[in-house]
């Protein structure tokens, strides 16, 4: 028992020192390593690495358009661009970039390639409020 708990806090005080983790899976594949898998006139369902390429890609913008909304009220349209010209941009930029990352071309497509949209933002409920909206029994 005695060792088993070492390992844990072994293993715990060298995660805790270790690099944050902020992008992950297949947002960290070296462009060079996609365009080896990948062939730029054809679309994004042509093989695994295509479709898993572009489907971080636009799970990226995705939860960037979740954070958008709620802190702005500002998202990033992805029906801006066809699936299509998105891989497209996701491919070109990688072709140009062979040193940089998927996470750098999802990035680029944020900032040059799809349209900004907005929405009015809803008045936020003072704390404990939400707990009002729910049946009285349910208090």
């Amino acid at each position: 028992m005695r060792w088993l708990l070492a390992s844990v806090v072994v293993l715990a005080s060298s995660a805790a020192q270790a690099e944050p983790g902020i992008v992950s899976g297949m947002g960290t594949q070296a462009c060079a390593a996609i365009n080896a898998h990948t062939r730029p006139g054809e679309g994004y369902g042509q093989n695994g690495v295509a479709a898993a390429a572009f489907s971080w890609v636009q799970g990226y913008i995705s939860a960037w358009n979740v954070i958008g909304l709620i802190s702005r009220g500002r998202f990033a349209d992805l029906t801006s661009l066809t699936a299509d010209e998105q891989w497209s941009r996701i491919a070109v930029f990688c072709q140009t970039h062979p040193d940089g990352f998927l996470f750098d071309a999802a990035r680029d497509m944020l900032a040059n390639g799809l349209k900004m949209g907005a929405v009015i933002p809803l008045p936020r409920a003072p704390a404990g409020a939400a707990d009002l909206d729910g049946a009285a029994n349910a208090r």
